[in-house]
């Protein structure tokens, strides 16, 4: 592997790395969860030898400097608090300016300076008790010694995965002194066979440590699942104590609980058969019965994660790129389909049958395999909502506020370019909530509140689509603000009766705000025009409920995916258009008694009980219809959020998968419409696009 390849594949995983370390030292604020700040270890350590293999040196000696900090901190030497994890953030912030920028050495002098000094407050003598557990706590032991047999076999294309194999020796015999060495020269190919890009490390060696076993998995952490690694505790042959003839493996959380010599055997025991009866966790029966408290059973579930923990290896990195080319392509074989499908239904029945069944094979295929590729695409929303956790402290603590990010459904997945485009509208709704929903702390304690508010981001799947909620708990929106602006603006008259939907629509107005002030941060309305304008771009909608002094709760909805849908073909005059099926309600012929005309509001029809706007599809669109009279058509009753159309067309023509081609603006600036596509007969249907028909309406 060349060296700019080494570099570009350190440069995207280092972007991935920091952006979960931040969301993680956001969360150790909550409490010193041990599992956490492991993980948080794990994430300096990779950082680490990446670096150093990558050629960034002034990374490696920082981040080595920090991973020394942090085993302290794992270790219990030094306690989490607000401080401590102010410098952490403010070290990821350094080392990504190092990684991707120009490091900035006066500021990594001031954050080492920093960081010595929590070193020697960490460095100080340990009590007997301390001493004792440290084996326990992952440090080392002061007066024993440890010998492990290690055998690392490599596999040959380990480089390939940024990863070399002396930076780990490296690591390894920094834990003691290499005893003996072993190197199995036999994978050694002769002179004119040897690739410089496989490795055939393979070797042996015998280490003498005052660190316990779980110190050296550390070490092999990320290449223990991939490769043929080895470390046998053979203290015994060198030591005549049963104490130390121990070997970590892994461990049920009893087990882990009795050799520590928190229980006993015979309060496990009681535990064991109170569990079988009860069918509950083992260790919320154990400090319900007092055998324990919280805080060991929390250290313990860390130890046994610790044993378990094993890096994924299954996965490939595939650039976006290629995916994007892939469903291209897909779309290809649906739009040939189509084609094919379309001639069957022109030959004779005898041969018609034949090809149809074929067709009906091929069409369960290629739903198949577009499913497969969405899957790929398809990925959870978690790590976006988690990029926020440092945006919302650091927000709030420039407000003076006391927020809480509450993260729910980060395991609901969607298309990966939706994830990309929708960042920015929630960051931005983000700000509003921050600024203008959640008040100051005294403000919250007067109105019989907590003082630390509630920001929610949720995401769940319904219907075929996706739901992303910005709920707060803040004061809501001031209505009467809003339509004293409106009727400063000339957008509302004085006297008109409006509904909350009505005036929280004027929130989405180009350049609406009620805010007093316009700081960094913007009132509730500045920019939503942009925010709703990019969200119907992904073909979605957004809608606002607020309730005064109690919250508000944005709500975006989503398509899963962008490229290809399933919809509905229908004609107008010699023209077919699609409508996506998601939208649909129901088709009809209306009676001529349920058509009328509303001042102010044009057509409407009456659909069980309820008058819809009416849309003639032909006048929208300048086209000529076969049909003029809405009782003599079809209408097609369709849904945007709350608001219901009903669309007037000749005839239905079937259901397709349809793969969504783009339109410039050159071509149509309609935000009726969302796109095109190619039908099996070659000719060109155009996508109507709800939500912006619905839009072009309320103009």
């Amino acid at each position: 592997m060349s060296e700019n390849t080494i570099r570009d594949v350190f440069l995207e995983e280092a972007r991935e790395i920091l952006r979960h370390l931040e969301a993680d030292l956001i969360q150790l604020e909550d409490g010193d969860d041990p599992e956490l700040i492991n993980r948080i270890f794990r994430y300096v350590h990779t950082i680490k030898g990446s670096s150093g293999i990558a050629g960034f040196d002034v990374v490696y000696e920082f981040t080595h400097k920090l991973e020394t900090l942090l085993d302290m901190v794992r270790n219990g030497k030094i306690p989490v608090e607000k401080k401590l994890v102010d410098l952490l953030l403010e070290s990821m912030d350094w080392i990504a300016t190092g990684i991707y920028e120009e490091p900035d050495f006066d500021r990594m002098e001031a954050l080492l300076d920093r960081t010595g000094k929590y070193h020697a407050a960490g460095g100080g003598a340990v009590s007997a008790s301390e001493e004792e557990d440290a084996p326990a706590k992952n440090g080392p032991s002061e007066d024993k010694n440890f010998f492990f047999l290690v055998r690392a076999s490599f596999r040959p294309m380990v480089f390939q995965s940024g990863i070399d194999p002396l930076i780990i020796m490296e690591d390894l015999t920094a834990l003691g002194s290499v005893e003996q060495k072993r190197v199995n020269l036999k994978r050694l190919p002769e002179l004119e066979e040897l690739d410089p890009e496989r490795c055939y490390l393979d070797w042996t060696v015998l280490l003498k440590t005052k660190h316990p076993r779980s110190k050296l998995d550390d070490v092999f952490i990320f290449v223990k699942d991939d490769n043929d690694i080895t470390v046998e505790d053979i203290t015994a042959e060198f030591v005549d104590d049963e104490k130390y003839n121990t070997m970590l493996q892994e461990r049920k959380l009893g087990e882990i609980l009795l050799k520590r010599g928190i229980i006993t055997e015979e309060e496990l025991d009681d535990v064991l058969s109170s569990q079988d009866e009860s069918n509950r966790k083992l260790g919320d029966l154990i400090v319900e019965k007092g055998y324990a408290d919280e805080k060991s059973i929390k250290y313990a579930l860390g130890e046994q994660s610790r044993i378990k923990s094993r890096i994924q290896t299954t996965t490939v990195r595939v650039d976006t790129r290629k995916l994007d080319s892939l469903l291209n392509l897909l779309g290809e074989i649906v739009i040939s389909q189509s084609s094919i499908s379309r001639i069957s239904e022109e030959l004779e029945e005898q041969h018609g049958f034949r090809l149809k069944n074929a067709l009906y094979a091929m069409d369960r295929i290629t739903r198949e395999f577009q499913e497969q590729i969405m899957a790929i695409r398809m990925i959870p929303i978690g790590p976006t909502f988690e990029q926020f956790r440092r945006f919302v402290r650091d927000a709030a603590a420039d407000m003076k506020k006391e927020i809480r990010l509450d993260i729910r459904g980060a395991e609901t997945e969607l298309d990966k370019t939706v994830i990309e485009q929708i960042s920015d509208p929630l960051k931005h709704m983000l700000r509003n909530a921050i600024d203008h929903g959640i008040e100051p702390p005294d403000e919250r304690e007067k109105a019989g509140k907590k003082r630390t508010g509630t920001v929610t981001l949720n995401a769940y799947h319904q219907e075929g689509n996706i739901y992303i909620e910005i709920i707060d708990d803040g004061q809501g929106i001031d209505r009467a603000a809003i339509k004293r602006k409106g009727l400063e603006r000339g957008l509302i008259k004085p006297g008109d009766e409006l509904t909350d939907k009505q005036i929280h629509d004027l929130l989405f107005l180009p350049g609406f705000s009620t805010a007093e002030n316009v700081g960094e941060l913007s009132g509730r309305g500045v920019g939503m025009d942009v925010v709703k304008t990019n969200i119907e771009a992904l073909r979605g909608s957004v809608e606002i409920f607020s309730e005064e002094r109690r919250g508000s709760t944005i709500r975006i909805k989503l398509p899963l995916t962008l490229a290809i849908i399933e919809g509905m073909l229908v004609r107008v005059g010699t023209n077919v258009y699609i409508i996506p099926l998601l939208s649909i309600v129901e088709s009809l012929q209306p009676a001529r008694d349920h058509v009328k005309t509303v001042e102010g509001k044009g057509e409407v029809m009456l659909v069980r009980g309820e008058y819809v706007p009416l849309v003639r599809l032909y006048e929208h669109f300048g086209i000529k219809s076969d049909v003029t009279n809405p009782w003599e058509s079809l209408v097609v009753v369709v849904e945007s959020g709350s608001d219901r159309l009903g669309i007037m067309i000749d005839d239905l023509v079937g259901q397709q998968q349809i793969v969504i081609k783009s339109l410039e603006n050159y071509i149509t600036q309609s935000r009726a419409l969302s796109g095109a596509a190619i039908l099996g007969d070659g000719k060109v249907a155009l996508i109507i696009d709800v939500h912006g028909m619905v839009g072009d309406l309320a103009r």
